[in-house]
């Protein structure tokens, strides 16, 4: 066999390693190729299959990320979803691609009415299954929905705040705050009821005593415009000589803005309002029946993710021997301290045009300003 020259001994090797090289780079590549097209396939995969609704709720975000959980309810474009990882979410509805639920609920469609079932929505469509029986509807006409409902505590929500200042030394004096508010909705109606009530002593003296009970019942009529058969409002101030007043009425109501973030609504109506004083100077009604006009507007904006601001504004227009011109303002700064306790700051501003004067001719004051703090608790 003839030796080869060194010279094409070390040009044969080089060839042999480039050539190598070459291959392994090509297979890599080949190798990296597949590997990214089998996680395009299984991403693919993820996003578009339908997971199986049987312990949980499933929600799909327009991003193609799976949330799994509990369904609260849908209304004014918001949907609330509980997730034991991640707690309460509000999202914001045009942001869902896909809902499913693994317990029946009810639902109000524009044009229809209230239907029952099993949900599942996507882009276009609401598919609703009771008994076997599947019924589509248009997405974009459903006003709300809420899921469970098969116990009455399933409607129910409520929010309570308490506050407490003590102060001692040259001036001893004690104020109490307290509120409440309960909610029941269900997809096609919603129930309120709040409480404001205020107590001071200084010196074992009473300086400030007022309460205040309101109630609305509203019906979801469309997306935007819903129906309030009645509400009512129960106030008290000897201070300001009102011994009791009960204002009822009826009206109907505005969604101006609903986003995941902010909400505002607009409502009015006429009523009846009957006051009685504690006193009142001779020749004067102790008890006065007037009608009335009410006008109240609501709103809450989510500022950070842990500071919520909420303003409500209450108008009245009475004769002038009831009060005349009256209003109830209250501005709300919530701050999160944890998942269902916050640290509220409230601004209170009650404004009577016209008031009473007392059997001793003691004028009460047009309007009464308070700031309260307190820690309230969510359920």
């Amino acid at each position: 066999m003839k030796q080869l020259h060194p010279l094409q001994f070390v040009l044969i090797s080089i060839c042999l390693a480039c050539f190598g090289v070459a291959s392994a780079e090509q297979t890599a590549i080949v190798t990296a190729a597949v590997t990214d097209e089998k996680l395009d396939a299984d991403v693919f995969r993820w996003e578009t299959s339908t997971p199986t609704a049987i312990d949980f709720d499933w929600v799909q975000l327009v991003s193609g990320e799976w949330l799994k959980g509990e369904i609260k309810g849908l209304y004014q474009n918001s949907l609330e979803f509980d997730s034991d990882k991640l707690d309460l979410l509000t999202l914001d509805w045009e942001d869902v691609k896909y809902v499913e639920t693994h317990i029946p609920g009810s639902a109000y469609i524009e044009g229809i009415g209230t239907v029952y079932g099993f949900f599942e929505i996507n882009k276009t469509k609401i598919i609703v299954t009771n008994g076997g029986e599947a019924k589509e509807y248009d997405r974009s006409k459903l006003v709300s929905f809420i899921t469970g409902g098969e116990e009455e505590l399933d409607y129910w929500s409520a929010k309570i705040t308490f506050g407490l200042i003590v102060r001692s030394g040259n001036t001893d004096q004690i104020d109490y705050n307290a509120k409440f508010n309960i909610k029941r909705q269900t997809s096609f109606s919603r129930f309120i009821l709040d409480y404001i009530g205020n107590i001071s002593n200084t010196q074992d003296v009473e300086t400030i005593n007022n309460h205040r009970v309101s109630f609305t019942a509203d019906r979801f009529v469309t997306r935007y415009y819903f129906w309030r058969p009645i509400f009512g409002e129960y106030y008290r101030d000897p201070f300001l000589n009102i011994d009791a007043r009960v204002t009822v009425g009826t009206g109907v109501g505005y969604t101006a803005i609903d986003t995941s973030r902010t909400n505002l609504d607009f409502t009015g109506g006429p009523g009846y309002q009957q006051t009685r004083f504690v006193s009142v100077q001779p020749g004067e009604n102790i008890k006065e029946t007037t009608p009335a006009l009410v006008v109240t507007t609501n709103y809450d904006i989510e500022i950070t993710k842990k500071l919520d601001f909420v303003y409500s504004y209450n108008i009245t227009w009475v004769d002038n021997a009831s009060g005349g011109y009256t209003h109830h303002m209250v501005t709300t700064f919530e701050s999160e301290i944890t998942g269902s306790f916050d640290f509220d700051v409230s601004l209170i501003w009650d404004h009577t045009s016209k008031p009473t004067a007392a059997d001793d001719g003691t004028v009460p004051l047009s309007d009464d300003y308070r700031m309260t703090v307190g820690i309230s608790y969510d359920y």
